[in-house]
C-alpha cells in the first residue's frame, strides 16, 4: 500500500497519515517516527499498514476518551471532535455507537447537564430553549425535559432579583424610566414581558 506521511504546518508535532491516497488520520510524531522518516511516501507491506491502521484506531479512541472525561460532550460534539482529527467515517461511526452503548456517550444526559446549568445561571426559558435548539440534537430529547426542570415560580423569583438590580442600576432616572430600561433589558435576554410585568408588580411597583 502506499503511505504518504505530511504535515499541514512545519511546525505540527503530529502528521497527517494517508494510505492509498486516503486520509485516515493524525498520529504524533513521537509514535510515527518509531516506524518511519518524516515526512515519508512510498509503498509498505499490507501488514505494516494494518499495523498503522490499528494504532490510528487506538488513537482515535484514546483521543475520544480523554474528550469526554474531561467534561460531558453530547454525539454530535464528539462526531465534529474526530472529524477535525480527519479520521475516516467509518471510523469515527464505530466509536461513537461503541460509547453510546456504554453510556460514556449519552445526549439526554448531556442535555440535561446543560439545562441545568442554564437554570442555575438565571437565564429565561427562551434563552434556554434557543441554546438547546444550537446543539442540534433531536427535540424530543429535551422538550419535555425543560417542563419538568423549568420551575415558573423560581422563574418569577428570579426575574425579582434582575428587577430589583436594575432598579438600583437606573436609580438616577426617573421610574416610567426606569420601568422602560428594564423591560427592555429584560425582554433582550429573553424573558416574556408578561412575566416581567409580573417581576415588577411584585417589587410592589405599578
Amino acid at each position: 500500500m502506499h503511505l504518504s506521511l505530511t504535515k499541514k504546518f512545519e511546525c505540527d508535532r503530529s502528521s497527517i497519515v494517508t494510505l492509498d491516497n486516503i486520509v485516515r488520520g493524525i498520529l504524533p510524531d513521537k509514535i510515527l517516527l518509531t516506524l518511519f522518516f518524516i515526512p515519508f511516501e512510498g509503498l509498505i507491506p499490507e501488514q505494516q499498514a494494518v499495523e498503522l491502521l490499528d494504532i490510528i484506531n487506538h488513537q482515535a479512541h484514546q483521543q475520544l476518551l480523554k474528550y469526554i472525561s474531561d467534561s460531558e460532550h453530547s454525539s454530535r460534539q464528539c462526531r465534529e471532535y474526530l472529524t477535525r482529527k480527519l479520521y475516516q467515517k467509518a471510523t469515527i461511526d464505530k466509536l461513537i455507537t461503541d460509547f453510546t452503548a456504554r453510556k460514556f456517550i449519552d445526549d439526554a444526559r448531556y442535555l440535561k447537564l446543560l439545562t441545568e446549568s442554564l437554570i442555575e445561571r438565571k437565564k429565561s426559558k427562551r434563552a434556554i430553549i434557543a441554546k438547546l435548539r444550537e446543539t442540534r440534537l433531536p427535540s424530543e430529547l429535551w422538550e419535555e425535559m425543560i417542563g419538568e426542570l423549568f420551575n415558573e415560580t423560581d422563574n418569577l423569583e428570579n426575574l425579582k432579583e434582575q428587577v430589583l438590580k436594575l432598579r438600583v442600576h437606573y436609580a438616577e432616572l426617573p421610574l416610567s424610566k426606569q420601568k422602560e430600561k428594564i423591560f427592555v433589558s429584560l425582554f433582550r435576554k429573553g424573558f416574556d414581558l408578561d412575566d416581567v410585568q409580573s417581576a415588577w408588580l411584585a417589587t410592589g411597583e405599578k
